[in-house]
């Protein structure tokens, strides 16, 4: 697979590096494939816990002389971070990278082909990853189905016809442009992946969430942020109808003196009022923070403005550590310089979010 790290060392002006976004679901291989394209070492969870809880960059690396880079996104059901957090993050990062050398090129949407039904999660998130696209950059849009190694080929081809002719599923983004791809994970499907999207590399359409925030319309009230509001605010309104009946089944309870049922009982009811609590603070807090969050990247890309050497990958670059949220964003910065290679705009970029990625649990 001629896809390789970049090995030229670029003074002056910087070429313009292609994005691709890498979004879906937990579990559906985001990480797996990043790391098989780009030799990368991104941590890989399972199926019931995220290991990418905030916005990751790829290194730098080349196809066809064009230099390319992928953003690996966690899902709406992330395990540690709450889906109006990252949806700041992924806008931010959205939003930072137009206009500073780089291009994004397209957005791969994961899918598990094994899963015999799209449930309450997976459409959650397929409904958040439609706002934050839009139906005029759909073009850019790949949807990948993986763990074809996985599943009987006839039944994974009787899936994927489903998924792409039912409204319910993925039809509606199709006709309007979307694509449809198979992983198997090899290099020759995910190679055959990046390539078709750079093939298209030429469209400039922004995607919907870039354009609102470069209009200028509050994170809260862009298509994403009103698709979340109306998710948070369902939710909420679902636990509080389980908890009126656990209040009704308590009562019940005392009547009959059922002691221990009581008992099981209040703890459903302080675990439904604590989700309750958590929903509307997460809804109330939407619109805060995305401003100071954009504004402290802006400053750190302005202040890192100068030319920077590209240097060639390194996969043998230590670690970091874990840090404390108490330590200074400065100590943060420092120790991702020491730890990795610095590539141009994007080691500028890494550096600028390290502090986020590493306080944002």
């Amino acid at each position: 697979m001629s896809i390789s790290s970049s090995e030229r060392t670029i003074a002056g002006d910087e070429p313009e590096t292609y994005a691709i976004a890498v979004m879906g679901p937990t579990g559906t291989g985001k990480s797996t494939f990043i790391n098989l394209v780009t030799g990368s070492g991104l941590v890989i969870g399972n199926e019931l816990e995220s290991c990418t809880d905030s916005v990751h960059f790829s290194s730098p690396f080349t196809v066809d002389g064009k230099q390319v880079i992928l953003m690996d996104t966690p899902g709406f059901d992330d395990t540690k971070t709450t889906d109006s957090d990252i949806l700041k993050m992924i806008a931010a990062s959205l939003s930072l990278c137009q206009g500073n050398h780089f291009k994004l090129a397209g957005v791969i949407y994961m899918h598990r082909i094994v899963d015999n039904r799209m449930g309450g999660i997976s459409s959650r998130n397929f409904r958040m990853f439609r706002q934050l696209c839009g139906d005029s950059s759909l073009s850019k849009v790949v949807i990948v189905t993986t763990m074809w190694d996985q599943i009987d080929e006839a039944l994974g081809e009787a899936r994927e016809i489903e998924l792409m002719t039912k409204q319910i599923f993925f039809e509606p983004v199709v006709t309007r442009g979307a694509r449809m791809a198979r992983h198997d994970n090899t290099h020759t499907s995910a190679d055959s992946i990046i390539r078709s999207i750079l093939s298209r590399s030429h469209n400039e359409r922004a995607l919907q969430i870039q354009e609102e925030l470069d209009a200028g319309v509050d994170i809260g009230t862009t298509k994403a942020g009103q698709e979340l509001n109306q998710d948070l605010k369902e939710r909420s309104s679902h636990y509080k109808e389980e908890l009126q009946a656990v209040m009704d089944e308590m009562q019940a309870a005392i009547r009959l003196r059922d002691e221990e049922s009581r008992k099981e009982l209040l703890q459903e009811k302080e675990r439904l009022e604590r989700m309750i609590r958590r929903l509307e603070q997460e809804s109330a807090s939407l619109s805060s923070g995305y401003a100071e969050i954009l504004a402290r990247l802006e400053a750190r890309a302005q202040s890192s403005a100068r030319p920077l050497t590209l240097q060639p990958y390194s996969s043998s670059a230590p670690p970091v550590a874990a840090a404390a949220e108490t330590e200074s964003n400065a100590v943060l910065e420092g120790k991702i310089a020491a730890a990795f290679p610095v590539f141009g705009f994007w080691g500028r970029l890494a550096v600028m979010l390290a502090p986020f990625s590493l306080s944002w649990k």
